[in-house]
């Protein structure tokens, strides 16, 4: 035989060099692909905001095209928040059973055929179908998997400044969306408004490469009834609370008519019975989730989560939280244009404050990331500040305002929701361990978006309602007539319809056919109105805000750690 020229120790220590040298290869290729998914599972968040962020800049010039009214709009939005929701357990099962490398590339194929045919949208019901239900659909692995990535990414500080980078992606998507999108719909379209966002997918394909396994391969039972429940529950609530406006709280302000034959028995609103039709499914839900505990079934409610205190309490703040802006942000998109005679893109601009403040506040604590500050304490911070900016902006409107005099008080509001919202999402996903982080994302983001919808439908309605029906009651007090209750109403249902479609011109040349002797008090009617409805928002976000803040209290005051 031939004798081998290097000896056993020789070889183990070649190979031992090779191995290191390896090593050292591809441990940075790891990294930077690493770096590449987080990177791309911003982005994805980035285009899910921008894709929501979009609708209310786009609102008149959608509502005209398909000739419909911002109730039904409202509607879209409450829907695709409960689509998202509902479908959040589902999501996470699928993930799970397939893998999250098929389910997120499913989605991110779906939402691009979801956003195409809402782009094509030839009436609001196709449009309602292709944006809530595909899209919906489609975003919830979107905004569940790259928070369930970057948990199995990054540990302790990096976990923390990825969480951060993740919720700055969602808001500067919220912000870029409602800029361009405003831009372009009244420049050229709304329908190419929406598919610029799909030039973001190949992008995130190219950079989401990695997607760690799960450490089990659980098939999770679906409570499938109890899922229904609360989705018509919620659904047909926060869809009542949204077409108030168009509808009428309780008194019908028009006949909702199906194959020609009148659903309104009595003259009663389609609102009430929605609100009362989603309550009873509520009921419903919750004698059915009992029944599924105590005989051992599958509950929706049942995972551990929402069986923990810490966790709910967080939930309910930041979803109340989340309303309260939301329908602040919207209120000032429908307030701004009629008394400063703004187009939506100025208004933008205008409001644009706010969110660069938020902004920079979540870039500072990416920076700051290891203040001693609890967490707790930083959230209330925020709402005090904000506290103290709104009562600021309540003083700063007036019939002689100009777009700079909200200017102090929009980014002192906007510090403190930057605070507010750099560390509650921390502090939820502090009560969940590890493997519960996915099942935490599916449960938290989902609901706020519940809250935003909530937030525009409720403070939209009683913005809009207000502003319309003084200025139709000034109007007749200039013009000392007497008139009916059901001209009056009819006035009030086509202002408020005129408010939320018509371009500047037309509402100019709405008000210059009203009669002569109302012209010289007109402008002084609109703006005094408008301020005073205004200001009624203002008194109930303040008041929720308060309330906000007692809640807090509830809120754990550390990090909880669970292995």
């Amino acid at each position: 035989m031939e004798r081998s020229l290097v000896n056993p120790d020789e070889t183990d220590t070649i190979r031992g060099y090779f191995v290191d040298v390896a090593a050292v290869i591809v441990a940075p290729q790891k990294a930077l692909e690493k770096r590449n998914s987080a990177i791309g599972l911003c982005i994805t968040l980035f285009m899910v905001s921008f894709h929501i962020g979009i609708v209310p800049a786009i609102m008149p010039p959608l509502v005209r095209s398909l000739n419909s009214s911002v109730g039904y709009v409202q509607g879209a939005l409450v829907l695709l928040s409960l689509v998202t929701a509902a479908f959040a357990p589902t999501s996470e099962n699928l993930s799970r059973r397939f893998g999250r490398q098929k389910i997120f590339r499913g989605g991110l194929l779906l939402f691009a055929i979801g956003t195409l045919l809402a782009s094509m949208s030839p009436a609001m019901g196709f449009f309602v179908a292709s944006y809530t239900l595909i899209t919906g659909i489609a975003a919830t692995p979107l905004v569940s998997i790259p928070w369930a990535l970057m948990d199995r990414f990054y540990e302790d500080k990096a976990e923390k400044i990825a969480f951060l980078l993740l919720t700055l992606s969602m808001v500067m998507g919220g912000l870029i969306g409602s800029l361009i999108g405003g831009l372009i719909a009244f420049e050229y379209s709304w329908r190419v408004a929406f598919p610029i966002e799909l030039a973001l997918i190949p992008v995130i394909l190219k950079l989401v490469n990695i997607y760690p396994p799960e450490p089990t391969a659980e098939q999770t039972p679906i409570d499938w009834v109890g899922g229904c429940l609360s989705f018509l529950g919620l659904g047909l609530t926060l869809l009542g609370l949204s077409l108030a406006g168009e509808f009428g709280w309780w008194a019908a302000k028009k006949d909702l008519a199906f194959l020609g034959v009148s659903t309104l028995p009595f003259g009663i609103s389609i609102v009430p019975i929605l609100i009362a039709s989603g309550l009873v499914c509520l009921g419903i839900f919750a004698f059915w989730q009992r029944q599924q505990k105590r005989t051992g079934r599958a509950a929706l409610v049942s995972a551990g989560l929402l069986n923990r205190r810490a966790f709910v309490n967080s939930l309910v703040v930041a979803t109340l939280h989340s309303a309260l802006m939301t329908g602040l942000s919207f209120n000032l998109f429908q307030f701004v244009p009629p008394v400063l005679g703004l187009n939506s893109f100025q208004t933008a601009l205008t409001v644009l404050p706010y969110n660069l403040a938020m902004v920079i506040v979540l870039i500072a604590m990416v920076r700051f990331i290891n203040l001693q500050l609890p967490p707790r304490r930083i959230v209330q911070l925020g709402l005090s500040i904000e506290i103290l900016g709104l009562f600021w902006l309540m003083r700063a409107i007036a019939p002689t305002m100009n777009r700079f005099t909200m200017l102090p008080a929009l980014i002192v509001i906007g510090i403190g929701s930057g605070f507010f919202t750099s560390q509650i999402g921390a502090i939820a996903y502090s009560t969940a361990s590890r493997r519960e982080k996915p099942e935490a994302t599916g449960i938290f983001n989902p609901l706020q978006k519940v809250g935003q919808a909530l937030g525009r439908g409720v403070l939209g309605t009683v913005l809009i309602s207000l502003a319309s029906s003084q200025v139709v009651d000034g109007v007749i007090a200039e013009l000392d007539q007497a008139v009916d209750t059901t001209t009056r109403q009819a006035a009030i249902t086509y202002l408020q319809r005129a408010i939320q479609t018509f371009t500047k011109d037309e509402m100019q040349d709405l008000f210059a056919r009203l009669p002569e002797a109302v012209q010289p008090s007109l402008a002084m009617i609109i703006e005094t109105s408008s301020v005073s409805a205004m200001k009624v928002t203002l008194i109930l976000i303040l008041a929720a805000n308060i309330a906000c803040i007692l809640l807090t209290t509830r809120l754990p005051r550390l990090r909880l750690k669970r292995s």
